[in-house]
């Protein structure tokens, strides 16, 4: 069972989202990290786009993409996504 359990952590890894900071008016950098694990780039910015959307709706706006970038290489070093985005009327 142990082992098991310890595979499981391995493949998954641990995943944080940092917090949302303001760049500017109406704008926003959130960034996310993988370590461990197989974690796709798609999968580590999926995680800051999801926080950039929650964020948005929260000010009851939508989410509009700025830029986005990745770092890091899967099931080698930890993966990091950053994202710049705006929250605009709906």
């Amino acid at each position: 069972m142990k082992k098991v359990l310890f595979l499981s952590i391995l493949l998954v890894g641990c995943q944080s989202v940092s917090p949302v900071t303001p760049v500017g008016k109406d704008t926003y950098m959130v960034g996310a990290n993988s370590r461990g694990g197989f974690t796709s780039d798609a999968e580590v910015t999926a995680l800051s786009l999801k926080r950039a959307t929650e964020w948005c709706e929260g000010l009851g706006k939508q989410m509009e993409l700025v830029n986005s970038t990745n770092s890091g290489t899967q099931g080698w070093t930890p993966q990091q996504s950053q994202v710049t985005f705006r929250c605009v009327p709906k």
